[in-house]
């Protein structure tokens, strides 16, 4: 049970991401070998309270990789053949969740870095489930923008505590995941 309440609040910052898929991306490059390795987080918020009850939910995501603010307490980026020493994936969306969904997605995923470029990448997803932690992991291809055709990696950690007030009448409001990314050649 409590493995399923982390695995759709897990799942809820998934879809929050996969809502990115209309965002625009912005202009194609031509393929490089550079690279990018940034760590970060994803503090996200839910209006309601997520529960174990599916029902719509406004669903907020802070990401930021590589830049400290008040929800990033720290972050890295290590780059190799780019300008890029940040980036940022802002979004809200409206989502039916629930803290005990099961659900398998892909998605679209758009970040936009420090030297104005933009990285689009399509990815599918799977959740592990670890004695401290809930890791929701995102692997895929460049699609458009920075970094075209090469491969992505990308995770998400929040602890498992975090998921206790999935039983609770206010449910869960905010959830801040350790993000780490890694972009690689093909």
């Amino acid at each position: 049970m409590i493995g399923q309440k982390r695995l759709g609040a897990g799942i809820s910052l998934l879809l929050l991401l996969t809502g990115d898929a209309m965002a625009a991306a912005g202009p194609v490059h031509a393929a490089s070998a550079a690279t990018i390795s940034c760590t970060g987080w994803s503090y996200t918020t839910y209006s309601p309270g997520m529960t174990n009850t599916v029902r719509p939910l406004i669903v907020s995501v802070d990401g930021d990789l590589g830049l400290v603010d008040e929800h990033s307490p720290t972050g890295t980026c290590l780059a190799a053949g780019t300008a890029a020493t940040a980036g940022e994936r802002d979004t809200t969306a409206l989502l039916t969740l629930g803290c005990n969904q099961l659900l398998t997605e892909s998605g679209v995923e758009t970040v936009a870095w420090n030297d104005g470029q933009t990285t689009s990448f399509q990815f599918t997803a799977t959740v592990a489930h670890t004695a401290a932690a809930v890791v929701l992991t995102e692997t895929g291809t460049v699609t458009s923008g920075e970094f075209l055709g090469e491969h992505i990696v990308e995770t998400f950690t929040a602890p498992n505590i975090s998921f206790l007030a999935c039983a609770t009448p206010a449910g869960v409001t905010s959830l801040n995941y350790a993000t780490v990314l890694t972009i690689l050649p093909a």
